[in-house]
């Protein structure tokens, strides 16, 4: 309970003091009003009645994303109405900040058939309307780009090109504080896979080259981008590995990237040990940069002098990483649903200089014992600052401890930032 109390303190302050492109999502059964309605005719305005960007993504009874781009697209099965599982996305900073006698234009919205959605305390107290009107315009305003021809996504906070066939990027890069562009921060993401087999006898390795991930369909909206791709571990002589699928999603300023692996027997009657480590490689533009773990008061100079090679065996699950200069950089955060008890051996590594070419190359190792079989879910959310490396940590809290949305007079919500549709991605 202090614990909790303690978190809720720390997102007030960090809300009082930074505004970023959090994103806001709700599902349609949070406003029933608008359930059956046509999709063409839903709009979203602030509180001056100015339209602003939003996205509805619909969603099949089994929980895929409906995309309408790429070789297998799967549009065709919408009804063009907004269906109650269908999800409605839209960033927190086009709301409009509330002060307390700020409630005169809910009465004033609700003949045009709009609802307010309300989120925040004061002073940092935001509401929009979402509504049943298609005389209203639409917003013609854009965070996202995406080129599938080059695999490559930007926004106002980063750019990441990704693989062919692949779903992590071979480069990335991050906004520039306070000027145009990108810094080239990035390489490829380096991905390395250690397995003992026959008891430990047998030891077999695996990169980044060997996973294999087909992006059959994708989405690109105002406000995130879909990528449904199948997955699977490339092991050699035309055998493939445990399948998984994978529904990448890039939002402004992060990315997440939920994968359900499927262990059909216990790990231990396979292999005696494994482990997979993902480490970006930096570019020589991160010289001034340093990968820390703040929780933990551990902090690596990733352009110093003399080399480094070292494992920390914390478990990195449920920790944030962080690679900043003090304005801008990148935090990610690791998520699985393997007990901690299964993962002796993991750790945060560094090694510097990279033997791919960068100047180091940092991250995290996931080391599995004795799992039992079952399907578990890793993911890995990627976040952007640009000029406050304090956005990170918001960003962070925000996705452990969701925002609340108060929809009309009736009812409070969470944030469905984290969902998983887990009947499409099990499968």
């Amino acid at each position: 309970m202090k614990r909790a109390l303690r978190l809720a303190l720390i997102v007030l302050m960090l809300q009082v003091r930074l505004i970023f492109a959090e994103s806001i999502i709700i599902d349609g059964s949070a406003v029933p009003h608008l359930v059956g309605e046509k999709l063409s005719s839903i709009r979203m305005i602030d509180a001056d009645g100015k339209p602003i960007p939003f996205q509805i993504d619909e969603l099949t009874s089994d929980g895929e994303y409906l995309c309408d781009r790429g070789a297998e697209p799967n549009d065709s099965l919408s009804n063009g109405i907004l269906d109650s599982i269908d999800e409605i996305v839209f960033l927190r900073q086009d709301a409009s900040p509330l002060g307390p006698d700020s409630g005169s234009t809910v009465m004033h919205y609700q003949k045009d058939l709009c609802m307010p959605l309300e989120f925040g305390n004061f002073p940092n107290r935001r509401r929009v309307y979402i509504c049943n009107n298609p005389t209203f315009k639409r917003s013609t305003k854009r965070y996202m780009t995406y080129d599938h021809s080059t695999q490559l996504v930007k926004t106002p906070w980063y750019y990441a090109e990704f693989g062919n066939k692949r779903f992590h990027f071979v480069r990335a890069g991050v906004k520039k504080a306070g000027a145009d562009g990108y810094i080239d921060l990035t390489n490829e993401l380096r991905i390395q896979i250690k397995l003992r087999a026959l008891w430990g006898l047998l030891p077999i390795s695996y990169n980044e080259e060997s996973m294999i991930c087909h992006v059959k369909r994708y989405k690109t909206g105002p406000i995130r981008l879909v990528r449904r791709g199948d997955f699977h571990l490339s092991l050699g002589l035309g055998i493939k590995g445990s399948r998984a699928s994978v529904n990448q999603i890039c939002y402004p300023q992060m990315v997440r990237v939920p994968v359900y692996v499927h262990l059909p027997i216990r790990f231990h009657n396979l292999f005696k040990e494994a482990w997979i480590e993902m480490s970006p490689v930096i570019r020589p533009e991160g010289k001034d940069y340093d990968f820390k773990v703040k929780r933990h008061h551990l902090s690596f100079p990733l352009g110093a002098p003399g080399t480094l090679d070292t494992l920390v065996p914390i478990t990195p699950t449920r920790q944030f990483m962080r690679v900043d200069d003090g304005s801008n950089g990148y935090g990610w955060l690791l998520e699985t649903d393997m007990g901690d008890n299964f993962l002796d051996g993991s750790g945060f590594l560094i090694k510097r200089p990279s033997e791919r070419g960068g100047i180091a190359h940092c991250g995290f190792r996931l080391a599995v014992r004795d799992l039992p079989r079952g399907r578990y879910l890793i993911t890995n959310w990627v976040m952007f600052a640009d000029r406050n490396v304090e956005e990170l940590n918001a960003m962070y809290l925000h996705v452990i401890a969701p925002t609340r949305v108060r929809i009309g007079n009736r009812h409070t919500l969470i944030n469905r930032i984290r969902t998983v549709h887990t009947r499409a991605e099990k499968r």
